[in-house]
């Protein structure tokens, strides 16, 4: 997502709408986000600190990455207090849908995963959450049938590479299911000088987090948003700060799996139009 660049948006009344509705009033300064590929978001400068006002589109969920505004809601709520996720501060109905509001967060949006998602991601695989959030399956063959299914219909001689080329992965010990953040990369974080926090919290679930590790490491999302890989000295130091072994055996034994169908996934975005995903299919799985 990204808290970052301004941009001059004056016809988009939703953030004012929600701020009425919530009772904030009327903030000093209101400014337009750039980062997300999925949603819209504003920032507010209210007397006791900056919020963001977050829109959800229906139509940028997937079943890879869901954008759900109820799931990004509990999620804030279930993490209060934990120091990885910011403070929810409301919700509201607008003319322009449906407005989560939550603290914005001051910081720097890293350029690669660092030691810091890690030992975040750690941290909150670590949590007791007791939400009820959709559960997502690390069978290889339910892997390999998500990936399939993001090529449907495509006669591209791409597809046809995927389909043919699908990884045989060894049997891993299995690990406990536990909370995910779903889509864990360095763009969805933000560098404090307390830690790590993450963003967008829109498509969170309970199950393996070697799904959350698959994500923060691939090179697929890096590249997407104009970032450099992680190499290998750099995949095993951050392996090795997330310091459980159990769980990163299970990552290096899949990963070319989940390598896979995060291409297939890439090549879906690309054709729908989305060509910076092109390229970026092709440095995860060429």
């Amino acid at each position: 997502m990204g808290q970052g660049v301004q941009r001059t948006d004056t016809e988009f009344n939703g953030p004012r709408q929600a701020a009425h509705a919530l009772g904030l009033g009327a903030p000093s300064e209101w400014r337009a986000l750039l980062g997300g590929r999925s949603n819209r978001l504003f920032c507010g400068a209210f007397p006791n600190g900056k919020l963001v006002f977050k829109f959800f589109d229906n139509t940028r969920s997937n079943t890879l990455f869901p954008n759900r505004v109820r799931d990004e809601q509990n999620a804030l709520l279930a993490l209060t207090n934990i120091g990885i996720a910011s403070t929810f501060r409301g919700w509201a109905e607008t003319d322009f849908g449906v407005c989560i509001v939550y603290d914005f967060v001051d910081g720097t949006i890293p350029q690669q995963t660092s030691m810091q998602t890690m030992w975040a991601l750690s941290r909150l695989h670590s949590c007791d959450v007791a939400q009820d959030f959709r559960h997502i399956s690390s069978d290889p063959s339910d892997i390999q049938a998500q990936g399939i299914s993001f090529l449907d219909h495509d006669l591209s001689p791409r597809a046809a590479r995927l389909r043919s080329n699908v990884p045989e992965v060894p049997n891993a010990p299995d690990v406990a299911s536990c909370f995910l953040h779903g889509d864990p990369t360095p763009a969805n974080s933000v560098i404090t000088p307390d830690g790590l926090t993450f963003l967008d919290w829109q498509c969170p679930a309970f199950g393996d987090p070697v799904h959350d590790l698959a994500i923060a490491l691939s090179p697929a999302m890096h590249v997407v948003d104009g970032a450099e890989p992680l190499n290998g000295t750099q995949i095993d130091r951050l392996l090795a700060a997330y310091a459980d072994e159990t769980v990163t055996d299970r990552y290096r034994a899949l990963a070319p799996l989940y390598h896979w169908r995060m291409a297939c996934y890439c090549q879906w975005k690309a054709r729908l139009g989305e060509v910076a995903f092109a390229a970026a299919g092709v440095a995860e799985f060429n």
